[in-house]
């Protein structure tokens, strides 16, 4: 019974065996199995402190190894949560200290004025907290108005208020002036409904909108604005010359700043044109000299009148066809006192169009010609001349048939015998219009000159005025009404008041001197010269130093200071790393002196996160600004030193690894000189300030140069080493001739173009084919037979000469590859422990039946 139970356990031996060699047979031999083994774990004594407060603690069994701090989950004290990330070492007998804190529930209510946009129960730490805790939970698109500290506790409610985030779009904008666009392009605005006062930024210098009220802004949008030039009058002194002959002249209003010549058509004299062009610098109390030219659309003919008997009556130049069409009528041109033209009708201006022409006229009647000088009551000379009087003859005329100078009248009426004025006679004339002419000069409240000049009032004599007589320069009106009493010759001054709103230039700077903006703007509604401060539309977030009423000057450019409603400036900040990774960011408060210029210390960093760039840099609260950070450096600093496999030094110093601090860096974390490589990859543990000694191996530049001929048949190859290390980005050469030369008895290829420097990256690994051919043999010339070539150790030629492999020579070597134990093996290589094992199980079971057979004899 025995020997069954012997036998049957033998033969379960045997056949395990088997089957363990039979089916490990089945295995590919690149399939990857694997085995499955049991966690270890060991005990830690680690304790849960919340502050100086310890909350739990004991004895917990955790995973050996490096481990993640999620694995503690399990043991956090309820209503805590661990404030530590990353790995830890777990080992028998350890201890670890977890920072927690304490966690509470609340009801949070996000609001938007009354509007509630989210709420529900949130989890936060417990206690006095900031509201920055909450940033995490506030609805999408919003942000919160709320700052300073809450205190969290369970089960409490909470509201925070918030406001949607204003968001910018780019609209195409148009600015008009009539139909010419004036600027234009694409524009950032807040998106929404918007008031066309955020446009006046946009508004191109020297215009004003037009356009009030609200609109509509959205991504891509158009919007067309009408503006209007801005326009301030100044008073210049401007005379129209024709010539050397002053035409006209005075002091005239124009925009001022730089106009066109165009602006002054109004006040050219008539029948006239300018003849400058182009622009000029209108400025108050300026002088201007507009050279013009008398239009001439008509022509000037040259008549000498004569009577029948051929006596010479007079004549001149006649301007006549005034329309152009070359025909003039008779009835055009002026003829001799008490003459007519013997024809009559029309004529053509070619006919007279050079020289003289000779023109017979006829008495009209038998009226005499008297000469006559006009003087005033003070015998001052007016004017005079000679006039035709007494048609009929009779030799008698009436006062009333001469003509007194304008704007007077004779002082003697009725007949006057022609005989009495035949040798000339005075005749004394008076004013028709008893007006007096005084001199105003119009200054405003300021006592700046408005222009002015002589006017004729008190018409009828009586030596008053009144102020409503006088012409008052354009906008505006007197301060004072009513008469008062004039002298002839008197000059007097007149106060004069806008009829409307004068507008100024303001421009806005903060305390530290930072211009904000400005612009003109319409002040002092009712004229009398005074403005108030709160007129003005401050810049937003602003407000005035100083108030109350101030003097307005139109020609004066105000400064006005302004602080800041709430200290800073509110810029937006992107947070990015090295690679453009955004690392956080938001609103912050920067420039408190708001002097345009913040510094980089102002701004709060991403834990972990330090500053490249430090110091100072201009701000602008629409600017969004993207700050490149780096991760403050927390690994552990080492000494290494690197040498290659025969103990020669390489170099080393002092490397910053193992960053997230758990005392394992891996090789990878060091900077390698250049041309070598690590042996040993992985990870190693380190400690701070110690020094650590890596063998590296070179990284070998190889070269296999395959030599073919014509036909494509290979002829010879050789490989070569470098034999020293060097960067991957600069090469190596290799030169024939000098690091490998040809096949013997060949040469380069003729006719093919070569090359017989060949370069390759250091630490890489090429090939290189060359055209030989074989030289031509020299007449008579038997070939030799070839012999073995020389081996390492075997003596040449000379018995005294010995040749060691082992020393190096000066040319990299040249080598056929070797077999190691990274060489692929064969099928049945690979086989031969499955067969060895199948055999020794054939072995036993025939040794296990000899002993039965011994047994059972």
């Amino acid at each position: 019974m025995m020997r069954k139970r012997f036998a049957k356990a033998a033969l379960a031996s045997v056949l395990a065996v088997s089957m363990a060699a039979t089916a490990t047979n089945w295995v590919a031999p690149n399939a990857f199995v694997e085995v499955a083994h049991a966690e270890e774990t060991v005990t830690m004594n680690i304790q849960f402190k919340d502050g100086e407060e310890v909350v739990a603690g004991g004895d917990y069994s955790v995973p050996a190894g490096v481990q993640n701090y999620s694995v503690l989950q399990q043991y956090v004290p309820d209503g805590y949560q661990m404030m530590v990330s990353g790995d830890f070492m777990a080992e028998e007998g350890g201890k670890l200290v977890i920072n927690v804190q304490k966690m509470a529930t609340m009801n949070i209510q996000f609001k938007d004025g009354d509007e509630v946009i989210a709420g529900g129960d949130y989890t936060i730490p417990a206690g006095v907290q900031n509201y920055s805790v909450l940033e995490q939970y506030v609805p999408a698109g919003y942000k919160m108005t709320a700052s300073g500290d809450f205190y969290a506790s369970d089960g409490e409610k909470l509201e925070v208020n918030i406001e949607k985030i204003i968001t910018d779009v780019t609209m195409n904008i148009q600015f008009k002036d009539g139909d010419e666009v004036v600027a234009g392009g694409d524009y950032t605005v807040p998106a929404g409904v918007q008031n066309y006062s955020v446009l006046e930024q946009y508004v191109p210098a020297g215009y004003k909108m037009t356009a009030s009220g609200d609109f509509m802004a959205e991504e891509g949008g158009k919007l067309v604005i009408n503006i209007e030039k801005i326009s301030t009058t100044v008073t210049m002194n401007i005379q129209f010359k024709a010539g050397d002959e002053v035409i006209a002249g005075g002091d005239y209003f124009v925009p001022a700043g730089v106009q066109n010549y165009a602006i002054l058509q109004q006040y050219v004299p008539a029948g006239y044109k300018m003849s400058v062009s182009g622009d000029f610098m209108a400025e108050e109390g300026g002088k201007l000299v507009i050279t013009i030219e008398k239009i001439v659309t008509s022509t000037t003919l040259h008549f000498v009148f004569v009577d029948e008997e051929g006596n010479n009556l007079g004549g001149g130049d006649y301007v006549v066809d005034q329309d152009g069409d070359g025909i003039f009528n008779w009835s055009e041109v002026q003829l001799p006192e008490g003459y007519k033209l013997i024809v009559s009708g029309d004529a053509f201006v070619k006919d007279y169009a050079s020289g003289t022409n000779e023109v017979v006229v006829e008495k009209i009647a038998k009226a005499s010609i008297i000469n006559v000088t006009f003087v005033d009551a003070a015998g001052n000379v007016l004017g005079g001349g000679d006039f035709f009087v007494d048609a009929d003859g009779d030799g008698i005329f009436n006062l009333s048939e001469i003509e007194a100078p304008a704007g007077y009248k004779t002082t003697l009426t009725g007949d006057q015998f022609v005989s009495d004025y035949v040798d000339g006679k005075t005749v004394t004339v008076e004013k028709i219009n008893k007006g007096t002419i005084i001199n105003v000069v119009y200054k405003d409240a300021q006592g700046r000159n408005l222009g002015g000049g002589d006017y004729i009032v008190d018409l009828d004599g009586d030596g008053i005025a009144n102020y409503s007589e006088l012409p008052l320069p354009e906008g505006y009106q007197l301060t004072e009404t009513g008469d008062f009493f004039v002298n002839e010759g008197t000059s007097y001054t007149v106060t004069l008041k806008r009829a409307g709103a004068a507008i100024i230039h303001v421009q806005f700077v903060s305390d530290g001197g930072k211009v904000l903006g400005g612009g003109d703007y319409f002040v002092d509604a009712d004229g009398d010269g005074i403005a108030n401060y709160s007129e003005l539309t401050l810049p937003e977030g602003y407000e005035l130093i100083e108030t109350g009423d101030f003097f307005v000057d139109t020609d004066q450019d105000y400064v006005i200071t302004v602080s800041k409603i709430i200290e800073g400036t509110i810029i937006n900040v992107v947070y990015v790393d090295k690679d453009g990774n955004v690392l956080g960011g938001g609103d912050y408060f920067v420039d408190a002196d708001d002097d345009g210029i913040a510094n980089y210390s102002e701004l709060t960093l991403p834990e972990g996160y330090e500053l490249i760039v430090t110091g100072d840099f201009f701000v602008n609260p629409n600017h969004s600004y993207t700050i490149e950070l780096q991760k403050i450096q927390k690994g552990t600093m080492i000494n290494v030193v690197f040498e290659d496999e025969e103990g020669n030094h390489l170099g080393g110093g002092d490397y910053i690894v193992d960053e997230d601090g758990d005392g394992i860096a891996n090789y990878s974390e060091l900077d390698l000189p250049v041309g070598y490589e690590l042996i040993v990859t992985g990870d190693f543990f380190v400690e701070e300030g110690e020094s650590y000694t890596i063998v590296l191996k070179m990284r070998e530049t190889v070269l296999t140069v395959t030599f073919e001929d014509t036909e494509g048949n290979v002829v010879d190859t050789v490989t070569l080493k470098a034999g020293q290390p060097g960067s991957p980005e600069e090469t190596y050469a290799f030169v024939l001739g000098e690091h490998f030369n040809l096949p013997e008895g060949y040469q380069l290829a003729e006719g093919v173009d070569q090359v017989t420097t060949i370069e390759i990256p250091y630490g890489s690994v090429g090939g290189h084919t060359m055209i030989v051919e074989k030289m031509a043999e020299e007449p008579g010339e038997t070939p030799e037979e070839p012999t073995d070539p020389e081996k390492p150790g075997e003596t040449p030629d000379d018995p005294d000469v010995t040749v060691d492999p082992s020393e190096p020579t000066d040319t990299p070597e040249t080598s056929e590859p070797a077999e190691t134990d990274d060489t692929p093996k064969t099928g049945d290589t690979m086989m031969m422990p499955y067969y060895a094992a199948f055999g020794a199980g054939i072995s036993l079971l025939a040794m296990l039946l000899l002993v039965r057979r011994r047994l059972v004899k």
